[in-house]
């Protein structure tokens, strides 16, 4: 059951009254909480704009079967009520709940839990999650008959106590929240709280009643159902997008920028850490495109071509083209290696037509692991040992990690690349392997031997397992002589510890059966260091020998893509691997191969674990915090990244990502991910959950590519530095300490010596040396201003925020300047610009038109004001990533206000644009260089400075 994190409202409520306009439906001054119910049977609780604890149920039948739960809540007088129920066997279980507010700190929750026949379960419980961004490093003291237990947060898995009647949810700043239980009952722990309503049987007739009374520190104010939270207050002041990316004398358009056609002029090649082009630095901005979208009919295939370069867009990942047939891809019915004609052929058509735009291609072939047909049991004969074949012609789809076992796997995808390269495109003349506006070849999307599924291939393939089992014996063999050696060097209690996993006992050298077992739970230094203390060289030995099976993996793969002819840029695949060991380990088989790549995105939810909020409030932190994986003389990629929908900062993605990462990090690739267009905007959000033709995200991108194509931001040299010398990392010696908060498909990366905040002021790397070196911590104190990280090259400021919604940077060179963020009534004074937004959130650019100009000399000069965007009547949530009502068609965009002051130029005319980027005949009255933008008047995002 989805139970929501919420914390937006909190700080939406504290903008509107300290904005002075506050909607009807809000309170008349905001309290520290706020608490919804969602109707779902979850209660979600925020302070001041942060996530404090969330209340849920949940089931499980025998075995941990999960039990989803029917029903749900409304409101009425205040109170949420509802009936749920779910099926156990031949039992229905049912439960009555009942929310509401019964004083200003106080909140009543009751539930009744009945079922018509016996039932057998696991367990079933109402859970209670406190925030890890208030409580992590804080205590659980949990009171029963007369005495207490002190636990610290988030829990450990296990039991709290029996006939518990009080919880104590205590924070590291002090703060406490106080549940009652009454009549005291059994409560768990895993993470949250478990609070026991059933456990292992449940008799018909029988039952719990049950009150809880959670006290918080400080007022709440109380929503019983979604349908009370209020509307945003200035929501009537929204206008419709009318955008569509097409028309003539557009100022927007940057289709000339881009050297026509793809490729002309040779490969991008890569020299170091930077791609090459016509042996200058080329940035590549760009999006993907999945699945059979990769090749669409013809009018959208130019449609597309023409959008995109009218964007600034000059390259496009084609991903999961050939992940089967059908929408899957272009692959034949009955076959991995081979393609249907007709979809080859829009394919070809496709990328025909981006290469004439001058947009390069990047190739990503599928998903991960090769979805099989019955053809290929001739390359993969066991494949039905990875399970029954499923859907559209009987795919058979091996398990995560698979490929870096399996030679035949691997010969397979091979073939399916070499298959591709050798195809002549009957639309260019050219072989995919000879023509140069295929700049990069992927090898495997998202993959690799150290991932949490390394196991699982072993586990579901008996002839894995006796195939690696033999190589990794083997390997032992030459390493220890003997299985007494072994034993000597392990030590005996490291055999046989996998049964809990599915592997047998009776691991022995001399029957080469002994698997290279293991994932990064396990090679994460805190467990090598402790619960796995015992084996913890046997660990090593594996990380060695999967590390070795991954590099083999790849150099068979490169191998053949160059005896296909094919020359240009190749990658390993873009996903980390856990942290420490595990993941410099994968990090440097990818760095073996070539240009490093990574996916990371933000926001979002639908019931993930995406996080909420703005990036802005801390620098370096969500997807910028990929860069901690950017090392010394490789160029670096992000080919997948966006901010999820329905999370509403989305603008600041291309903001952050163009500035901080192509700009001052000098990353050279960026894809923005998405699933498919239809060669202009989107007319309603949320069609996808990763929307770049969204207006908040595409509209951004004539300023934002303008700033990287020009290359505005100078690079930062390489100052904050960790050394990695790979056979000590094989040794479990590593040298700093770092971490990985991993979500769905978010994550976050931070170091102890290079923490994740350098990424807002110098360029950071990994640098793979030939021998141990210390790494000694990086000093941010010379970067910081008051309460502002400036960068090296004195181009950016981040002033970061104290709520997940704040914080705000400036950008300030020649030909680019802007404020993205919070930064309502804060002027920004950016040489001979002073920007002023007066709006609370925006990012504001004022940039040159014409790509050899700056602000100095342009004739034309491009200012954008973008904000937020929602459909007609959508609404979300309190975290800002729970969808409740997603609304129609149009979008609606909100309006940014700001003051304009520009000294030493005098400003001829401003014109108004519309939404395609072309002039409206309305212009802006100038005074003395200051102008005013008023786009709930003006209705636009759009302006263009004439001098």
């Amino acid at each position: 059951m989805k139970v929501m994190t919420h914390y937006f409202l909190s700080a939406l409520l504290f903008a509107s009254v300290l904005a002075g306009s506050a909607s009807a439906a809000a309170p008349a001054a905001p309290t520290p909480f706020i608490a919804l119910a969602d109707g779902q049977g979850g209660i979600s609780i925020s302070r001041q704009g942060q996530d404090f604890m969330r209340l849920g149920l949940a089931a499980w039948g025998p075995n941990w079967a999960w039990t989803g739960l029917k029903g749900g809540t409304k409101a009425e007088n205040r109170v949420a009520s509802g009936m749920f129920s779910c099926a156990i066997g031949p039992a229905t279980l049912s439960l009555k709940l009942a929310a509401q507010q019964t004083g200003p700190d106080t909140l009543q929750v009751n539930y009744s839990l009945s079922a018509d026949k016996d039932a057998d379960l696991t367990l079933f419980i109402a859970e209670v999650a406190p925030a890890a961004g208030i409580f992590k490093g804080g205590q659980l003291v949990a009171e029963m008959s007369g005495k207490s237990r002190t636990l610290s947060l988030p829990l450990p898995l296990g039991p709290v106590g029996e006939a518990v009647s009080v919880l104590r949810f205590r924070s590291p700043a002090g703060m406490e929240a106080v549940l009652r239980l009454e009549p005291p009952i059994d409560v768990d722990a895993d993470g949250a709280a478990r609070i026991v309503l059933a456990r292992k049987r449940l008799a018909a007739g029988g039952g719990r009643d049950l009150k809880l009374t959670l006290t918080l520190p400080a007022a709440i104010t109380w929503y019983a159902s979604p349908a009370e939270i209020p509307d945003l207050d200035n929501m009537a002041a929204w206008y419709p997008w009318r955008g569509t990316g097409a028309g003539a004398d557009s100022v927007l358009d940057m289709s000339g920028w881009l050297d026509k056609p793809a490729g002309k002029h040779g490969r991008i090649v890569r020299q170091g850490h930077q791609l090459l082009y016509q042996n200058q630095p080329i940035k590549l901005w760009g999006l993907n495109l999945c699945y059979a979208t990769c090749a669409p009919e013809k009018p959208l295939a130019e449609k597309r071509a023409a959008l995109y370069a009218r964007y600034g867009i000059n390259s496009v990942r084609l991903h999961k083209f050939a992940d089967g047939p059908g929408w899957a891809g272009i692959q034949a019915e009955d076959s991995a290696a081979e393609y249907d004609p007709a979809g080859l052929d829009r394919m070809d058509y496709q990328i025909a037509k981006f290469k004439e735009a001058g947009i390069f291609v990047k190739l990503s072939a599928h998903f991960g692991t090769v979805s099989m047909g019955a053809a290929d049991r001739r390359d993969v004969p066991y494949l039905d040992e990875f399970g029954q074949p499923q859907g559209r012609g009987g795919r058979v789809r091996a398990p995560h990690s698979a490929f870096f076992y399996s030679p035949e796997l691997q010969r397979l995808q091979i073939r399916q690349m070499v298959n591709l390269l050798k195809h002549t495109n009957t639309y260019t003349g050219l072989t995919y392997a000879k023509d140069p506006a295929m700049w990069a070849v992927e090898i495997i999307n998202e993959q690799s031997i150290f991932f949490y599924t390394s196991m699982q291939p072993l586990q579901k393939s008996a002839t894995l397992r006796r195939q690696v089992g033999e190589r990794f014996s083997d390997w032992l063999r030459k390493k220890y002589g003997t299985h007494a050696g072994l034993l000597k060097a392990w030590g005996e209690k490291a055999l046989d510890g996998f049964q809990n996993e599915g592997f047998p006992a009776g691991e022995h050298l001399d029957q080469r059966n002994i698997l290279p077992l293991g994932n990064p739970w396990y090679w994460d230094p805190a467990q090598l260091n402790g619960s796995q203390a015992f084996r913890r060289q046997r660990l090593l030995d594996t990380l060695q020998f999967l590390y070795e099976l991954q590099c083999e993996a790849y150099d068979r793969y490169v191998a053949a893509v160059r005896a296909a002819g094919y020359d240009g840029e190749i990658l390993g695949s873009n996903w980390q691997a856990g942290r420490a060991f595990s993941h410099y380990a994968n990090l440097h088989a990818d760095y073996r191969v070539g240009l490093i790549d990574r996916h990371n995105y933000f926001g979002g939810g639908q019931g993930r674990s995406f996080r909420s909020g703005s990036m802005l409030a801390r620098a370096g932190s969500g997807m910028l915090s990929s860069g901690l994986q950017q090392v010394a003389d490789r160029p670096f990629m992000l080919s997948e990244w966006i901010h999820v929908f329905p999370n509403e900062w989305g603008v600041e993605g291309p903001a952050i990502i163009g500035a901080y990462g192509m700009g001052l990090q000098g990353w050279d690739t960026s894809y923005m991910f998405q699933n498919g267009d239809q060669g202009t905007f989107s007319r309603q959000l949320g069609g996808s959950e990763w929307d770049v033709v969204a207006p908040q995200i595409l509209g951004v991108f004539p300023a934002v590519a303008r700033q990287v194509l020009r290359g505005d931001v100078q690079e930062a040299p390489p100052q904050a530095v960790r050394h990695v010398h790979m056979p000590s990392l094989f040794q479990g010696k590593l040298g700093f300490e770092d971490s990985v908060a991993q979500g769905y498909d978010d994550k976050e990366l931070d170091s102890a010596q290079v923490p994740a905040r350098a990424l807002a002021v110098t360029r950071c790397v990994v640098d793979f040396t030939s021998a141990w070196r210390e790494t000694p911590p990086f000093d941010l104190k010379p970067y910081i201003q008051g309460d502002v990280l400036v960068s090296a090259t004195r181009q950016l400021r981040w002033k970061e925020g104290q709520t997940p919604t704040s914080g705000y940077f400036t950008l300030d060179t020649p030909a680019t300047k802007a404020v993205v963020g919070f930064a309502e009534g804060q002027p920004a004074r950016l040489g001979e610009l002073t920007l002023t937004p007066r709006s609370r959130f925006a990012a504001l650019y004022v940039t040159a038109v014409e790509r050899q100009a700056t602000l100095a000399n342009a004739r034309r000069v491009l200012v954008v004001a973008l904000a937020r965007a929602r459909n007609t009547g959508m609404k979300i949530g309190p975290a800002g990533n729970e969808l409740l009502n997603k609304g129609t068609a149009p979008i609606l965009m909100e309006p940014v206000r700001a003051e304009i002051q520009w000294t030493g130029r005098p400003i001829q005319r401003v014109h108004v644009l519309n939404h395609d980027g072309q002039r409206t005949g309305k212009m802006l009255p100038v005074q003395a260089g200051r102008f005013v933008l008023n786009g709930e008047t003006e209705q636009t995002p759009y302006y263009e400075i004439e001098f």
